[in-house]
């Protein structure tokens, strides 16, 4: 289990299984690379920390995109 730091315990926490990710909330789309050594990123528009989920594929180059309001529209299609 990754330890954020208690001073992020207020950020909404985002698992994700790859270290690539990319986040766009109202913000331009940026790329952030997780090291493994730290296990966590904070996106510097949104505060939002993504997290190495346990058992992420750390060789993988795969990304993780994260745009809420997509995710949102998604969610809610499925409970139509």
């Amino acid at each position: 289990m990754i330890a954020v730091p208690d001073k992020f315990s207020h950020l909404k926490k985002i698992f994700v299984d790859t270290t690539h990710v990319v986040t766009e909330l109202d913000h331009p789309r940026v790329y952030y690379t997780i090291k493994p050594e730290v296990g966590y990123v904070i996106c510097g528009y949104s505060n939002i920390c993504f997290v190495l989920a346990e058992g992420a594929d750390l060789d993988t180059e795969r990304l993780f995109v994260f745009n809420e309001k997509e995710n949102k529209k998604l969610k809610e299609n499925v409970y139509e």
